[in-house]
């Protein structure tokens, strides 16, 4: 008899195409590492002897002169979708769940509020939230919304050493 997680898994596994299932597990690993690249960093970590957070807004304050999505088709082409076409934050309302649109500051920098669409992008994923077995190529905005976090994350790599050295760090 199939415990509950294993029942659940081979739903999953019956809806979703295999190339979905990669680009879930890629999307997950890749922000996993990026962000703990992040910590290892100590410029863009957060913390204290109880616990440790990424900072993400000073790492996008730190490549905000040197991102620049124009330099390729396809990293502005993902830049752009997740700018005009961004996720949706999960909210209880009237005792049910529901989505809404992120409201950020008038000034707020275009950098910061993709660095921000990232996070929710993982927190849809990762807390249930998107988890609707809707992950199909060409039919999917949430395969759309992972692939081109994925190609941003990577962009993003590049411009900062030693967050990329600690990306790349072998792991033991």
């Amino acid at each position: 008899m199939a415990t509950n997680t294993e029942q659940f898994i081979e739903e999953v596994n019956s809806k979703l195409k295999i190339k979905s299932i990669r680009l879930v597990v890629e999307f997950f690993i890749t922000f996993a590492r990026f962000e703990c690249a992040l910590k290892s960093s100590i410029e863009f970590a957060n913390g204290n002897g109880d616990k440790v957070e990424a900072n993400w807004s000073k790492f996008a304050s730190s490549i905000k002169d040197s991102f620049n999505p124009d330099e390729n088709k396809k990293l502005k082409d993902a830049v752009d979708y997740i700018i005009q076409y961004p996720p949706k934050i999960q909210i209880l309302l009237d005792g049910r769940l529901r989505w809404r649109d992120r409201i950020f500051q008038p000034n707020e920098p275009e950098i910061h509020k993709l660095s921000q669409h990232l996070r929710d992008i993982r927190n849809n994923l990762f807390h249930g939230g998107k988890f609707n077995g809707n992950y199909q190529e060409d039919v999917s905005r949430n395969y759309i919304l992972l692939y081109n976090s994925i190609i941003i994350l990577n962009e993003w790599l590049n411009l900062d050493s030693e967050v990329k050295r600690n990306f790349l760090e072998p792991i033991s």
